[in-house]
């Protein structure tokens, strides 16, 4: 849900020496100290909130953790143990870093909340139906050392319970979160091109430091909004109402895109020229308005999917999880090919952030299907697809709204080792016919986002579109 700030590296790298050799995961109960040194052995301080504690969990003291009314972080435990679904799906997640990446889980009993918002390593937030301060959910790697990352993810009880839980697909979004923030871990290196913070919030995030998926937000890069997005779309894969819900999105033609007033994007005069581009605040869920720090409200632009120009769509981290998320669920009739298809195209990007863009996945993703459509494995497959689909998707999901020229410039300037057919077939001789085909889907109210789809899928199942 955030990419772990900066802030308390130092400890964190501190902490990890401190815990021993990383494995592939392990699991770590955080605490009030009086709590820790109640029921366990060996706990220590470093990097914690005061009157906090930690403890690795093991097989010796499992049953002592799994004893405590913790329901949320006891269920995340239990699915991440071998043969789960959820463990089966993290499993393959790993596979993005070549399995260099050993993740760390901290699952932190914040019922009685924490003492301070810093001096800590935790992340977290303040809940507004108690203004108390409780563990966000967060993620993020350092390393390498001897060629090996350490991953580290952090989920609070209370979050889990009074926030996650409650989302679409009750317990199934705490396997959303726990995917999205594995994911996190596997992609490593600088992750936004904004070196700097603002007050210990990521520049790309904006002053306010938060990131919005539903009301969608443009923020200050397209790899921090790739990242997010891919996250999103790894949970989604687990939670389907989730999804659902994220589908629904599409066919608004409501103002649900926003751009944050103190941000990178708010001073662009290209989104600041659009007409239906309107000012408001950025408010809770009960009306009240979000302030910045400073006491000033938070001040933001709105505007409909359909009058965004289409670049600009790259920078919102909704549109990543649509595109993956289509993809996975239109490429092949079994979801496991494409979903391992997307794996190696996230694999392409996983040290740094020079190439995560949107265009260079349609690039690997339609080099993988194209290998795969030759292969007789593909050749064999009824359901294969035209390796144009990737490009057709990441056109629908921005709304036909990039110029040929712009779409191109994209792609072309991550300047990708190998060049799919699919490249110079869909710009010469498909994205004119395609963007006919669901013009009316596109501009209807509701819109149609379900239709374009299949027509897209359709229209690249033909026997002379697939190569």
């Amino acid at each position: 849900m955030r990419q772990l700030k900066k802030i308390g590296l130092a400890c964190i790298l501190l902490w990890s020496a401190l815990t021993g050799t990383a494995q592939t995961s392990t699991f770590f109960l955080v605490a009030p100290t009086a709590t820790i040194n109640g029921s366990f052995t060996g706990g220590q301080t470093v990097g914690m909130p005061a009157g906090y504690s930690f403890v690795q969990i093991t097989a010796a003291n499992a049953a002592t953790f799994l004893a405590m009314p913790l329901p949320r972080l006891q269920y995340v435990y239990n699915q991440l143990q071998p043969g789960t679904v959820l463990f089966n799906q993290r499993d393959k997640i790993f596979n993005n870093s070549d399995r260099t990446v050993d993740v760390r889980y901290y699952l932190t009993d914040d019922r009685t909340t924490l003492p301070s918002q810093s001096g800590h390593m935790l992340s977290n937030y303040i809940d507004p139906n108690d203004n108390h301060i409780y563990v966000w959910p967060a993620a993020n790697s350092s390393g390498p050392v001897a060629g090996r990352y350490t991953g580290w993810v952090m989920l609070g009880e209370h979050q889990l319970n009074a926030d996650q839980a409650n989302r679409p697909g009750g317990v199934h979004a705490i396997d959303e979160v726990v995917l999205h923030e594995t994911s996190h871990t596997q992609w490593v290196g600088d992750w936004t091109k904004w070196g700097a913070d603002v007050s210990g919030n990521a520049i790309t995030y904006g002053a306010d430091g938060m990131h919005y998926f539903r009301i969608a937000e443009l923020l200050g890069d397209q790899e921090g909004a790739i990242n997010e997005g891919l996250a999103t779309y790894y949970g989604y894969t687990l939670n389907q109402p989730g999804l659902d819900t994220l589908y629904q999105d599409f066919t608004s033609t409501g103002n649900r895109f926003f751009v944050e007033g103190r941000s990178v994007m708010a001073g662009d005069p290209i989104l600041n020229a659009v007409p239906s581009r309107t000012q408001g605040a950025l408010r809770k869920r009960d009306g009240t308005t979000l302030k910045y720090p400073d006491g000033r409200d938070i001040i933001i632009f709105t505007f409909p999917w359909r009058d965004i120009p289409g670049f600009y769509l790259l920078f919102a981290e909704s549109i990543s999880t649509g595109f993956y998320s289509l993809y996975w669920q239109n490429a092949y009739s079994n979801r496991d090919t494409a979903f391992s298809f997307i794996g190696f195209s996230a694999n392409s990007m996983h040290i740094g952030r020079m190439q995560r863009y949107l265009t260079y996945s349609c690039n690997r993703l339609a080099l993988r299907m194209e290998a795969y459509n030759a292969s007789a494995a593909g050749q064999a497959d009824a359901t294969r697809t035209s390796s144009m689909l990737p490009f057709a998707i990441l056109d629908l999901v921005t709304h036909f709204g990039m110029s040929d020229a712009d779409y191109k410039a994209d792609y072309d300037r991550q300047y990708p080792d190998r060049q799919p057919r699919a490249y110079t077939e869909y710009f010469t001789n498909h994205r004119s016919a395609l963007r006919t085909l669901v013009q009316a889907d596109l501009a209807a109210s509701p819109i149609r986002f379900a239709a374009a789809m299949d027509k897209i899928r359709n229209y690249c199942r033909q026997p002379a579109t697939i190569f």
